[in-house]
């Protein structure tokens, strides 16, 4: 049907609508964790390849710095900010969380966004200033879900921290009048849907920084670590072990019966979140006796972290068939497929459906630490090979796992939604 437009009225409607055209995007990511660390790496990686498609995109994340009581803001590149808010000691943590909530409330009441794209929605400092911004202003609101909390990481937390998470994962959603979720794994899918929000669930995986992280001949990486050229070396990368850190050393025990000379590298500092600490503590203690075969690197600089990876006979990615491990997306395992090395993993979540459909390492059974003990020592065989599945991770991340064909779908969901 065609409907007669005045002329003037036409003219005015085409200049309007090529000044919509001309116009970029402009997006907001709230995160609560330190800047570096965690889903900030999600928002900041798929905010560098949505600014290419023309996005303009602010972040906002806690710094990395403690006692840290500036707020800073970071031009990345054009396009692309990152604002740091306070931040305290980890004995403070509750009190950031507060005083970000209120920090943020200016950037969704008074700057200019198409979309509030607010992840972890669990935490406070990202639930209260989108709900805010949903029952106050017209801006769109997406939701990311990235982890479970409710019967999942909540349980490392005190019993008011608990309720509170688990009211927020639940309620964020509604109570921000949202246009539509986001998730990382098919489990929170699922778990997103049976809101019954009626909303639109969209599932966008974690990526591969595929250009920082590549494969290093092991003799020059070995020297760049100072990690010995005859050891054997296991190595398992991340912040974030729930009970996975129980399921790791156990394994480990098995693996020196037969292989006494393995060394087991675990690189990156472990998350202390809530009863975290306690329990990685009480977890080393029972382990006592491993310790001199365990190396703790701590934290790596992000640009030198290939080495690491290219320095290990196999990378171990221990998860626990529990609602926390099914979730979740760890980001690490971008990093590994992009380091071309030998995987082997338990056969949990999006983690066993990418290993087993594209072939990118070897999986155990996720309740047996004898099958994933058994795991490691036969692919010990494959050291020097790989049997093919390091060229098949690379090939993933290079291709339907890089960064930028996640955020090609990203993009979709943000054009549906503006």
């Amino acid at each position: 049907m065609q409907h007669n437009v005045p002329l003037w009225g036409g003219i005015i409607e085409g200049t309007y609508n090529e000044y919509l055209a001309m116009k970029k995007p402009k997006i907001l990511y709230i995160n609560h964790n330190f800047k570096g660390e965690g889903t900030f790496l999600r928002c900041y990686n798929l905010a560098n390849e949505l600014v290419k498609k023309g996005y303009e995109i602010d972040i906002i994340c806690a710094s990395n710095k403690k006692f840290d009581f500036a707020i800073r803001t970071e031009t990345v590149r054009p396009g692309l900010r990152v604002i740091t808010l306070p931040s305290f000691s980890g004995n403070a943590l509750y009190l950031g969380y507060l005083v970000r909530s209120i920090l943020t409330l200016p950037w969704v009441f008074f700057k200019r966004y198409d979309i509030i794209h607010s992840f972890a929605v669990a935490i406070p400092s990202t639930s209260i200033p989108v709900i805010a911004a949903g029952k106050l202003t017209r801006k769109k609101i997406l939701i990311d879900w990235d982890d479970a909390w409710a019967g999942g990481l909540a349980g490392f937390a005190s019993p008011l921290a608990a309720r509170t998470v688990e009211y927020l994962e639940k309620n964020t959603i509604s109570m921000s009048e949202a246009a539509g979720v986001t998730v990382v794994s098919e489990y929170l899918k699922e778990k997103a849907e049976s809101l019954g929000n009626n909303l639109p669930v969209y599932k966008i995986l974690n990526g591969s920084d595929n250009e920082t992280i590549h494969p290093v001949k092991k003799s020059t990486a070995r020297e760049e670590c100072g990690i010995p050229k005859d050891e054997l070396v296991l190595m398992s990368m991340g912040r974030t072990y729930t009970r996975s850190f129980d399921i790791l050393l156990r394994t480990f025990e098995k693996v020196i019966k037969e292989k006494p000379e393995a060394k087991l590298y675990i690189v990156g500092q472990i998350c202390e979140y809530g009863l975290l600490k306690e329990y990685i503590e009480r977890t080393k203690k029972r382990f006592h006796q491993l310790m001199d075969k365990i190396v703790f690197v701590g934290t790596v600089k992000y640009d030198r972290l290939k080495y690491y990876l290219s320095a290990a006979d196999m990378l171990l990615l221990p998860m626990e068939d529990c609602p926390h491990d099914k979730a979740r997306f760890p980001i690490r395992f971008g990093d590994y497929i992009s380091s071309g090395n030998l995987i082997v993993s338990n056969a949990v979540g999006e983690i066993k459906t990418l290993i087993e459909t594209y072939g990118t390492g070897i999986t155990a059974h996720p309740r047996s630490t004898d099958d994933f003990a058994e795991k490691i020592l036969s692919a010990m065989a494959l050291i020097n090979s790989g049997n093919g599945t390091r060229q098949k991770a690379r090939a993933l991340a290079t291709g339907d796992l890089s960064w930028g064909v996640v955020a090609g779908k990203m993009n979709e969901v943000y054009q549906r939604t503006l």
